[in-house]
């Protein structure tokens, strides 16, 4: 018996004619927790660091070691009091921006 392949945008729409108000990020979070207990890929846990700019508001999450990454667990900046703050994370998916100069 062969093995059924579906994309993820296959299994986005199966699960969206069931569940209409399914979110595609809840979706993607079951399917890439059901691969990690497929035994499909290994989870491996990266850790990085860059150099704030000031007046940067994005940075990309990719280094120079070519990994990908698909989930961020946490996100700290060190203050100028020497004392990591940690970036709450979002909810919903919306950047609430109040200043953009």
């Amino acid at each position: 018996m062969a093995a059924i392949e579906f994309s993820g945008k296959e299994i986005y729409s199966r699960v969206k004619q069931a569940v209409p108000d399914v979110s595609e990020n809840y979706v993607l979070s079951l399917i890439n927790e059901a691969l990690i207990d497929l035994g499909q890929y290994n989870l491996k846990t990266e850790y990085g660091k860059t150099n704030m700019v000031n007046g940067q508001m994005w940075y990309g999450l990719d280094d120079d070691r070519d990994i990908t990454i698909n989930k961020v667990f946490r996100c700290s900046i060190l203050n100028s009091d020497s004392e990591y703050v940690v970036i709450p994370r979002l909810v919903n998916q919306e950047v609430k921006v109040t200043d953009t100069e």
